[in-house]
């Protein structure tokens, strides 16, 4: 196992070399975690690790944490049965959602990171006739991974049950913007040949998507080994059963490396408008012919965005999925300013009760 097999670049070089740790320190790549207890691996071998105080003092949010596909700073025990993660190292690629904590009567948006330091990311739609083909999540994938820096690639999987395969491909390629679209059967081993030219050394592939669609069977197929469990699909929807239920890292033999994901069901957005400019590109590009700069596409004269919908050059959901999209974006930017406002508010000290004396 070298740094390079495991995605080691000259960014990350310079990074911890900018550190200046000192002796006994080496740099690992965080292969899973769970409740702040991580696996990790480096050129010494494989360790479970847990953060320093130091490190856990400094943390102020959950992002701050490693998650799978870090890169951290260790020092392995001298007994070599264990590490401690001293340093995180600046993340070059980061794909994350919006998720929700409640405390008390109020709720709280923060950033939870799937997978970090990613190359590409295979989006992938199961064509078994249910609910796996929907274009409205592949371009919510789409948002988030432009946001995080690493290039989409579509995978439309279970080909061998569709009934109709040229239309949900062109269908696909539609919302693509560009991103590569493959259909592939992964049972079959039938279009999985192709994407062994995204899974080279040392880069890594992390794979989304919901529940059930075969995510860990193309796995297997790449790697030409089965190092991922997988179930037998149910007789009655041709669905396979969920068997990931945590993030994890695997670097293949032949090299390259791939990030298992469990079904994201949910996929709230955690980007920037520019994330979305990517994804509907023809709609911005028609947005620009609009009379009003702040046109918001509903009833504004002399709006392009409705006079290509009527004339059939945009669909109505894919308007209505930008619309929506844009919004979310817009309504968590402002949820996180006002926590980040809040943070610094003085805290509001409890008025004294005045005791008054009886007469």
């Amino acid at each position: 196992m070298t740094l390079k097999s495991l995605g080691w670049s000259e960014f990350f070089r310079q990074e911890f070399q900018s550190l200046e740790l000192g002796t006994g320190i080496t740099p690992a790549r965080v292969s899973r975690n769970s409740k702040h207890i991580y696996h990790v691996i480096c050129e010494e071998g494989k360790f479970v690790a847990r953060v320093s105080g130091a490190f856990r003092h400094q943390a102020k949010e959950s992002s701050d944490y490693p998650s799978v596909g870090d890169w951290v700073a260790i020092k392995i025990s001298p007994d070599g049965l264990e590490a401690e993660i001293r340093v995180l190292l600046p993340r070059r690629t980061v794909f994350s959602r919006q998720a929700v904590s409640a405390s008390g009567t109020e709720s709280k948006s923060y950033e939870q990171i799937v997978a970090a330091n990613v190359d590409v990311a295979f989006l992938v739609a199961a064509l078994d006739g249910g609910r796996g083909f929907n274009l409205r999540r592949i371009e919510r994938y789409l948002t988030l991974t432009r946001n995080s820096g690493a290039d989409p690639v579509i995978l439309l999987n279970k080909a061998d049950l569709s009934s109709e395969l040229d239309s949900e491909l062109d269908q696909a390629k539609s919302i693509s913007a560009g991103a590569p679209v493959h259909a592939i059967s992964a049972t079959e081993e039938r279009g999985v040949e192709p994407l062994r030219q995204y899974v080279r050394d040392g880069k890594t592939v992390v794979l989304l998507g919901p529940s059930g669609i075969g995510k860990s069977t193309i796995i297997n197929r790449i790697a030409k080994e089965e190092i991922m469990k997988t179930s037998e699909v149910r007789s009655g929807d041709s669905r396979g059963r969920h068997t990931t239920s945590w993030s994890e890292l695997l670097v293949l033999s032949s090299g390259g490396i791939l990030i298992d994901t469990p079904g994201l069901r949910d996929v709230q957005l955690w980007s920037d408008e520019s994330s979305i400019e990517e994804t509907f590109q023809e709609i911005i590009e028609i947005a620009e012919h609009c009379r009003f700069r702040d046109c918001n596409h509903s009833t504004e004269p002399g709006c392009a965005v409705i006079e290509a919908l009527q004339s059939g050059k945009i669909s109505e959901s894919r308007l209505t999925s930008y619309k929506k999209q844009k919004q979310e974006i817009i309504n968590s930017s402002r949820r996180r300013e006002l926590g980040e406002k809040k943070k610094h508010e003085p805290p509001v000290r409890p008025r004294r009760k005045v005791q008054r004396r009886k007469k």
